[in-house]
């Protein structure tokens, strides 16, 4: 029983190395994105399902009732491991997924961004949105949200 836990963990051990050599990615981190709103959004933090259920348009309103307008990033590393670690998604299936909904008439599409600063910027500006931007990125304009 112990010889075979030892080589079940030498092949784990193997497999990740070997993983890590082919440039197989790391899972990623939420140390890699922040999730910033507007300031009027009364919420503090967010459970991992909840920013799901938000960035999948399955959650529409705050807990106040005010609508929530999502807003993403183009593409770029923080896109990618926001939506690997939040979504559960890659980006192609995010998109994907979003184009169903658009084509079905049941959402529109989050407003996008090609750069962070103007992702912050339409943040600060419109009431209930919310975002994520890479982790520095974030400025005095917008509040950034917890994930509990």
């Amino acid at each position: 029983m112990m010889i075979n836990r030892v080589l079940l963990n030498c092949f784990t051990a193997t497999l990740m190395a070997g993983a890590l050599m082919m440039g197989v990615p790391a899972p990623a981190a939420a140390a890699d994105f922040v999730i910033v709103a507007n300031k009027n959004v009364s919420a503090s933090s967010l459970s991992k399902a909840d920013l799901q259920a938000i960035f999948l348009g399955e959650k529409t309103r705050w807990d106040d009732g005010k609508p929530i307008k999502i807003v993403i990033l183009d593409e770029g590393a923080a896109h990618k491991a926001f939506l690997q670690s939040v979504v559960g998604k890659t980006p192609s299936q995010f998109d994907s997924y979003w184009k169903k909904l658009i084509f079905t008439g049941k959402a529109a599409a989050p407003k996008a961004f090609d750069e962070a600063g103007k992702l912050v910027d339409f943040v600060a500006s419109q009431s209930g949105s919310v975002g994520y931007v890479a982790a520095g990125q974030a400025v005095g304009s917008v509040k950034t949200i917890s994930i509990k």
